[in-house]
């Protein structure tokens, strides 16, 4: 479930700052986004419009979010934006771009170690293969030529 939640966090993110680029307020967009996605993201977005409409302040709310590990970076910087009234659209994208960037970097991690783990298997495979396709007919024939 956490990575589930890690993976749709950047389009969820994203999904927020565009639709208050488009002219939503910050709780309408939370709504919005809540009720088009599915999954960890859009059950955390539920939450905290629950929360919104109850009557929690924004600032409070979103540090509620905050517990929820993947959340923690944006949402406090969400929280600190609400107080200050510093613009929350840029903030959210810049959280998506460098979570982007973070899972891009961790694929290609695991990508070049997949070629790395490769190698003992198909040293094991190929070098036998090797051996018996190439090496042993030309030693054979060297030592009956030599008889």
């Amino acid at each position: 479930m956490k990575q589930r939640r890690a993976a749709q966090l950047p389009e969820t993110l994203l999904m927020l700052s565009s639709t208050m680029e488009a002219g939503l307020p910050l709780r309408a967009a939370v709504t919005t986004v809540a009720e088009s996605l599915e999954g960890p993201c859009a059950e955390d977005l539920r939450r905290l419009a629950s929360a919104l409409a109850a009557g929690v302040p924004d600032s409070k709310a979103w540090n509620d979010l905050a517990a929820v590990t993947v959340w923690r970076d944006p949402a406090q910087d969400v929280s600190r934006a609400v107080d200050s009234g510093e613009g929350i659209s840029e903030l959210l994208s810049a959280h998506a771009a460098q979570l982007q960037v973070a899972a891009a970097e961790k694929a290609e991690k695991k990508a070049r170690k997949a070629g790395v783990d490769a190698i003992g298997p198909l040293g094991c495979c190929h070098l036998p293969a090797f051996l018996l396709v190439g090496v042993v007919p030309i030693i054979a024939g060297m030592v009956l030529g030599v008889l």
